[in-house]
C-alpha cells in the first residue's frame, strides 16, 4: 500500500482523551454527536489524515461488527479485502478525497467476523479555517441485499434465451446485452455494447427515422409496442415483436430504456400460410354453401317426417301409463315413463331443429314493429307463474325494423333461457329493457342466474352446445342458436356479457323503424 498523508490534527493511536480533544468544540457539537450517535443504518466515523479511526457511531458497530473501544486507534485498512490491500486501494481513496474533496465508490468490505458485505462508501476531506487537511469523514452503507437482488435479476435476465432483453441510454446506445439478444440478433456483448440500436433496423426504416420515433413514442406514452422487420448480424431479416419502456430515476428524469425483442418469424410465416389457405377456403366455401343448402333442405324434410312417429310413441306411451299403469309388472311403468320423457325431449328437439332450419329458408322482410307489444306477446308465451317474474322497461312508442314472428320467437327463447338457468332455491327474475341509439334499437334481456364463463360465451350460440346436462337444466341446446340466426337474418347482432354466479345480459341491436 502506498504512503498515506502525514500531516494530521486528528489523533492517530493516542488515547481516547486526545481523540476527543482533536477537534475544537463547536456550539452545536453536542447536538451533532447525538444525531450521528442515533444513526444505525449508516456507519459514520472520522479518520485521521493517516487513515486511523478516531470516532465510531452505533451504525458502524452494527454494520462492521466492531465496538468503539475495539476499533478506535486502528487503521481503516482492516475493513478491506486482501486483493484491495495489495492494489493499494485504501491509500488511493484517501489521496483522491484529499485532492478533489470527495471519493465515492462501491465494493466489498470485511466485517470483524471475516464475512464480506457490499458497501457504498463516501469519503470526504475535512479542512480547518486555513484550508489545512485535518482528517476525513467516512460514511458506509451496507448494500448487500440490493446487490444480491441485482445479481439475481441479472442472472435471471442472462438466463432468458427466448427474448432479447437489453438496455439503452437516452440516445439509444446499447448498455447491456443478454444471452437471448445474442441468440436472436447474432452479436456478442463485446461486439454491440456501446453501439446504437438502429443497427437492427432495415435500411428503409433507419432512413425514415423509425428508431428515434420509437424512443420518442415510448417517452410520450410511457410504453411502446410494435412489430416489424429487423436485421440480424449476418444481414438476414426476422419479424420481431418489440417492447420499449423508458427508465427514470427517483426525480423522474429519463436515464435510458429497456428493450425486449421476440423473434416472431415462425408466427409470421404461419400467418402467411393461413392467409393462403383462407383464399383457397373462399373458393371451397362457395361450394360448401351450396352443399349446406341441400343438406339443410334434407334435414328439414327428415325432421318434419320424424314428428309423426314421435307423436305416436309419445301418445301411445301416455295411454298405456294412464289406462294400464297399475296393472303393469315390476319396473315396466318406470321404463315406460322414461320412453315417454325421451319421446317428449326428442319431439322438442325436432321442433327446435325445424325452427332453426326454417329461419334459414323463409323470406324475412323487416317491417315496423312496436317493440313493447312484441315483448308482451313473448312474455305471454312463458308458462304459469314464471310469467310474473318478467319485468319490462320499454318506451311504448319505440319501433323497430324486424320480422315480427321471428322477433317474438327470439325474445321467448331469451326470456325462457333467463328463467331456466337459476341456482336451486333462488327466485328467478328477468328484466327486458330497450333504448334507441341513433338509428339502432338496443334490447337487453338481463337475468340474475348462474352466469356463463368467458371461455364459453361464444360456444353457447352454436347448435347442440350445452354447458350443463339435460337433467340439471332441461333444453335442447338449440335455443340460443335460433336467437343468433334469427337476429342475423333481421340484420342485427346479439352478444352476451356474463359473470359466473351473478347473471347474464344478452344485448340485441336491430335497425330502428
Amino acid at each position: 500500500m502506498g504512503p498515506l498523508p502525514k500531516k494530521s490534527r486528528l489523533p492517530g493511536k493516542d488515547s481516547k482523551a486526545n481523540a476527543a480533544a482533536a477537534v475544537s468544540p463547536l456550539p452545536y457539537e453536542h447536538t451533532f454527536r447525538l444525531l450521528v450517535g442515533s444513526v444505525t443504518d449508516y456507519a459514520i466515523f472520522l479518520l485521521s489524515t493517516e487513515g486511523v479511526v478516531v470516532s465510531w457511531n452505533p451504525g458502524a458497530e452494527r454494520i462492521k461488527g466492531y465496538k468503539a473501544e475495539e476499533i478506535i486507534g486502528k487503521p481503516f485498512t482492516v475493513f478491506y479485502p486482501e486483493v484491495d490491500l495489495q492494489a493499494g486501494k485504501p491509500a488511493m481513496e484517501l489521496r483522491v478525497a484529499g485532492e478533489v474533496g470527495r471519493f465515492e465508490d462501491e465494493g466489498w468490505r470485511i466485517r470483524k467476523d471475516g464475512s464480506r458485505f457490499w458497501a457504498s462508501v463516501i469519503i470526504t476531506a475535512l479542512r480547518d479555517e486555513t484550508g489545512t487537511l485535518i482528517g476525513f469523514g467516512k460514511i458506509t452503507r451496507d448494500l448487500t441485499d440490493r446487490r444480491e437482488a441485482e445479481l439475481r435479476h441479472r442472472l435471471l435476465i442472462e438466463g432468458v434465451t427466448d427474448y432479447a432483453i437489453y438496455s439503452l441510454d437516452v440516445n439509444g446506445n446499447i448498455t447491456s446485452w443478454n444471452t437471448g439478444a445474442q441468440r436472436i440478433k447474432g452479436y456478442t456483448a463485446e461486439e454491440i455494447v456501446g453501439k446504437n440500436f438502429s443497427n437492427f433496423y432495415t435500411r428503409e426504416d433507419a432512413d425514415a427515422g423509425l428508431p428515434a420515433k420509437v424512443l420518442a413514442e415510448a417517452v410520450r406514452q410511457g410504453h411502446f409496442e410494435g412489430e416489424g422487420w429487423r436485421v440480424r448480424k449476418d444481414g438476414r431479416r426476422f419479424w420481431s415483436n418489440v417492447v420499449v419502456t423508458p427508465m427514470r430515476d427517483e426525480s423522474g428524469d429519463l436515464i435510458g430504456f429497456t428493450k425486449i425483442t421476440r423473434d416472431m418469424t415462425d408466427r409470421m410465416q404461419l400467418l402467411e400460410k393461413i392467409q393462403q389457405h383462407a383464399q383457397e377456403l373462399e373458393v371451397r366455401m362457395a361450394e360448401s354453401e351450396r352443399a349446406n343448402a341441400e343438406l339443410e333442405a334434407f334435414g328439414y324434410s327428415v325432421s318434419h317426417d320424424l314428428r309423426a312417429p314421435l307423436r305416436a310413441i309419445e301418445g301411445f306411451s301416455d295411454i298405456i301409463l294412464t289406462d294400464f299403469g297399475t296393472q303393469l309388472p315390476g319396473r315396466v311403468p318406470e321404463l315406460l315413463q322414461n320412453v315417454l320423457q325421451a319421446a317428449t325431449r326428442m319431439n322438442h328437439l325436432v321442433q327446435d331443429l325445424l325452427d332453426y332450419s326454417r329461419l334459414g329458408r323463409i323470406d324475412i322482410d323487416p317491417a315496423p314493429v312496436n317493440l313493447l307489444r312484441a315483448v308482451r306477446e313473448a312474455r305471454e308465451q312463458i308458462p304459469g307463474k314464471l310469467r310474473d317474474k318478467v319485468t319490462l322497461s320499454i318506451d311504448p312508442a319505440l319501433m323497430v325494423a324486424a320480422h315480427r314472428p321471428t322477433l317474438i320467437q327470439v325474445l321467448v327463447n331469451l326470456i325462457d333461457n333467463g328463467l331456466k338457468f337459476y341456482p336451486q332455491g333462488r327466485t328467478p327474475h328477468v328484466e327486458v329493457t330497450a333504448r334507441a341509439e341513433n338509428d339502432i334499437i338496443m334490447i337487453s334481456v338481463c337475468d340474475e342466474g348462474i352466469g356463463i364463463s368467458r371461455q364459453h360465451q361464444e360456444r353457447i350460440f352454436h347448435v347442440f352446445e350445452r354447458l350443463h346436462s339435460a337433467e340439471t337444466y332441461p333444453g335442447t341446446g338449440i335455443g340460443l342458436a335460433i336467437v343468433k340466426r334469427g337476429i342475423s337474418r333481421m340484420g342485427g347482432t346479439v352478444q352476451v356479457e356474463s359473470t359466473p354466479g351473478k347473471g347474464s345480459r344478452f344485448s340485441i341491436s336491430l335497425p330502428a323503424k
